[in-house]
This record gives C-alpha cells, structure tokens and sequence, in this order.
C-alpha cells in the first residue's frame, strides 16, 4: 500500500516538537505574521518602488502511513507560476529558523539582494527541473514521520508592478514529488 504524505508548515516554535500544520489541500497565506491562520491579517503592502516581503514559511512532508519500501528523490516545484509583479523565492535549510520581522527587507544571503532573489526564485524550480530536498532515501518500511530532509524555505514579496490590487493574490501551486518502492 502506498503511504499517505501531508505537507506540513512550521511557524513559531512549531519546530521543536510537534510535526508543524498540516496545510495539505489549503491554501497557505504568506504575509508578515509567522501563522497558519487562513486571514487577511498583515498583508504585505504593496510597495512605492521596489519590493516588499513577507515573513519566511518553513516546510517539509510528513508521512503518516509507513511506505511498502522507501521513500526517496524528494524534489519540489512550482505547479502554477505566481502572478506578475510577485515574487516566490525558494531555498533548503537543514535546521528551522523561526520567521521574524527582519524577514521584511529580505533574508541575507537568500532574498536580500536582487542577485540573491535571482538564484532563490521559486520559478527556477519546475516539474522538469525541481529543487532537490533529498536525492536519497527519505524514510524506510515500518517509518512513518518526516525521515531525512532539509526544510523548504520559502518567501513571498510584492513587488511596485504588481497590478492585481489589494486582497489575496491569486493563488499558484507548488508542488512536493518523491518515488515510493
């Protein structure tokens, strides 16, 4: 039997501890509170000039059934690409760092300068191309939890020429895709 994978954010002191929150099939909402909370509380505000980020979202899989085999080549991607005029960066982490208001003028070294954004942008990250989590085995039979894996990191940022308004942007998909023997 096949096992069952739920995608899972941290926040807080998620991390340390419980498996995060399961957001599988829920849209998850990046702004400038470190939460889950499905709202349009802090939104990002769109900027004069330049671009404007929220806080940081930590993810990773988590298997609640036991594979037949194992689990491995744990790769993500962009199903959808984001709108114009908003930026989706991507990166691995090995170990959680709790999202922060410093988040805001971008992450050093992932999301702070243009260059940086350029080499993190999640639309480098296709279904032929994807960000490789784990290229090994992530968890083995009888295992079920998060196995071996770095965190996901991902940003959003609202860039001046976004047209779409104020309120939620329209939604993209990312994507989580591993082999299971």
């Amino acid at each position: 039997m096949a096992a069952s994978a739920q995608t899972r954010y941290y926040h807080g002191s998620s991390a340390s501890g419980s498996p995060g929150s399961d957001v599988t099939g829920l849209t998850v909402r990046h702004k400038q509170f470190d939460t889950d909370t499905q709202d349009t509380v802090g939104p990002i505000a769109l900027p004069v000039s330049g671009i404007n980020f929220g806080w940081r979202k930590s993810s990773k899989v988590n298997w609640t059934t036991s594979p037949a085999g194992s689990i491995t080549n744990l790769r993500w991607f962009l199903g959808t690409n984001p709108p114009t005029g908003v930026y989706f960066g991507a990166w691995l982490n090995a170990t959680y760092t709790v999202g922060q208001v410093g988040d805001q003028n971008g992450i050093t070294g992932f999301t702070d300068t243009v260059p940086n954004q350029n080499t993190n942008n999640a639309t480098n990250y296709t279904s032929s191309a994807p960000l490789t989590v784990n290229a090994g085995t992530v968890l083995s039979n009888p295992s079920t939890g998060e196995g071996t894996q770095s965190f996901v990191i991902t940003q959003l940022g609202i860039q001046s020429s976004y047209t779409g308004g104020p309120g939620p942007i329209s939604s993209f998909q990312v994507t989580y895709r591993y082999s299971e023997t």
